[in-house]
């Protein structure tokens, strides 16, 4: 009996001129959203790519100079976005995926794609993400709004029940009909997006695109599973089709629109996140005060070692180890502001995240973000991977200089020492190591656990009110 229902529903729909409509205008959109989404992936892929070829170049193309000179010439590293960016680019495009690493301090992230926008731009921004989660909802508003109504206004609800129809079988008929009818229109876009991702996907990284693609088809599965139960219990419960379709707007505006913008609102005011001036401040103060008690105690260190008075005895000219020390030092500070600040993200992430109990499209997007690789867990990851560079390119710069240093008849060489360009090019270049999906999807266990608890109690819904059917 449920396949027949099914059946019986499907045909319905697809003969019904609304029903292709629909699905044909969601589906241009989300086509047309995919390529503007692939062609800015293939042009971000392209500039960073060429862009860290060229620097990485400029870098090993230096004239001898001294070390330190070199640092605070710098080289910039950059950030390659993943295939999925194509279905959504999350936070990147406003945080930027470019750091300059130089010496003493570390930079922030630069040349957000977003600067470059214009306001209209930026309202007008639409991707396959936002087609989900935003656009697909209503489609299946508009799919099964009328399900149970639209049978009780024409009279033929009481005839199936009272022919021994179970509201069970009428229910899960119905829901199977719909659901089929949704994966007819979606099913031919979602496995072409498989195959986009694993054709660009980087061989070494393909198995964990491909299972991000997966779990991702899987949240969004589940979210319109959940507005599907929703509006098959709302319509159960409905006398017209006019109201039940009232209802479901109503709450597909507030979820959708509202709570995530109500949320946002409040995350920043509860957790207020310091300015760039301030945190700047915070930072060249804290290295200011470190630098000078730091140094002390190195200097200090290596003078007993060696059993000697002033720095100008010292076996090895000093210049390298104060650099090292120094930059240390800022290591200290950045991190310790660092830590600070992006424990204000975190802490308006995990507020925002709470909301998906509210509104189940929070979660659907922090997931979606996350399995993108363009969330805030991934950027302060990209992050810390820059920072590891930096230092590691800092620490081989100011050994070289203790190590290859020679003293003179005035003294050592102090800033007269010079490295070339086999320094230069010893620096090995920054590849980013992306987080495996299984990180990315941990990061969010509350909004995995309110998308859980919004299909089980969608579907609790649904069932009770196709349960009372009988009562017509």
């Amino acid at each position: 009996m449920i396949g027949v229902i099914a059946r019986k529903e499907l045909t319905e729909l697809r003969r019904d001129g609304r029903y292709r409509l629909a699905a044909g205008l969601v589906l241009i959109l989300l086509m047309a959203s995919s390529l503007v989404g692939w062609r800015n992936y293939l042009d971000l892929l392209a500039q960073a790519r060429e862009a860290a070829a060229h620097d990485y170049g400029r870098w090993g193309e230096q004239q001898p100079k001294s070390p330190h000179d070199a640092a605070h010439h710098g080289v910039y590293v950059f950030k390659t976005p993943r295939p999925l960016a194509i279905v959504d680019g999350g936070i990147e495009p406003y945080v930027g995926a470019a750091v300059l690493n130089g010496a003493h301090l570390q930079s922030e992230a630069q040349y957000p794609p977003a600067q470059e926008m214009t306001a209209l731009q930026r309202f007008g921004d639409l991707s396959p993400a936002i087609v989900g989660q935003a656009l697909l909802p209503l489609l299946v508003i508009l799919l099964s709004f009328g399900a149970f109504a639209g049978e009780r206004e024409q009279g033929t609800l009481r005839q199936l029940l009272s022919q021994g129809v179970a509201p069970s079988s009428l229910f899960w008929g119905k829901a199977l009909g719909i659901a089929a009818a949704l994966s007819i229109a979606l099913a031919p876009a979602a496995l072409i997006g498989f195959v986009i991702a694993g054709a660009l996907a980087q061989p070494q990284f393909r198995a964990d695109e491909l299972a991000r693609a997966g779990v991702m088809a899987f949240v969004y599965g589940l979210y319109l599973a959940v507005v599907l139960f929703l509006s098959l219990g709302v319509s159960a419960r409905c006398r017209t089709s006019r109201s039940a379709l009232i209802i479901l707007l109503t709450f597909w505006g507030a979820a959708v629109f509202a709570a995530p913008r109500v949320l946002l609102d409040a995350g920043g005011r509860l957790y207020p996140a310091p300015s760039s001036v301030d945190y700047w401040a915070r930072v060249n103060d804290d290295w200011n005060k470190e630098a000078e008690a730091r140094l002390e105690q190195v200097k200090n260190r290596a003078l007993a070692e060696h059993h000697v008075d002033k720095v100008e005895d010292l076996p090895y000219d000093f210049t390298g180890v104060m650099m090292q020390s120094d930059d240390e030092a800022g290591q200290i500070a950045t991190d310790r502001a660092l830590t600070e600040r992006f424990g204000v993200y975190e802490r308006q992430s995990r507020f925002l995240e709470q909301g998906a109990f509210l509104a189940p499209v929070v979660g659907v997007s922090l997931l979606s973000m996350a399995l993108s690789g363009n969330d805030l867990a991934q950027q302060r990851d990209f992050i810390r991977q820059a920072e590891e560079h930096r230092r590691d390119m800092g620490l081989r710069l100011n050994r070289y200089w203790t190590d290859h240093s020679r003293k003179d008849a005035e003294g050592w060489e102090s800033w007269r020492f010079q490295g070339d360009a086999a320094l230069w090019r010893s620096i090995p270049p920054f590849v980013y190591e992306p987080r495996p999906w299984t990180n990315a999807v941990a990061d969010y266990p509350k909004a995995l656990a309110a998308l859980a608890l919004w299909a089980a109690g969608s579907l609790l819904f649904a069932r009770r009110g196709a349960s009372k059917l009988s009562e017509v």
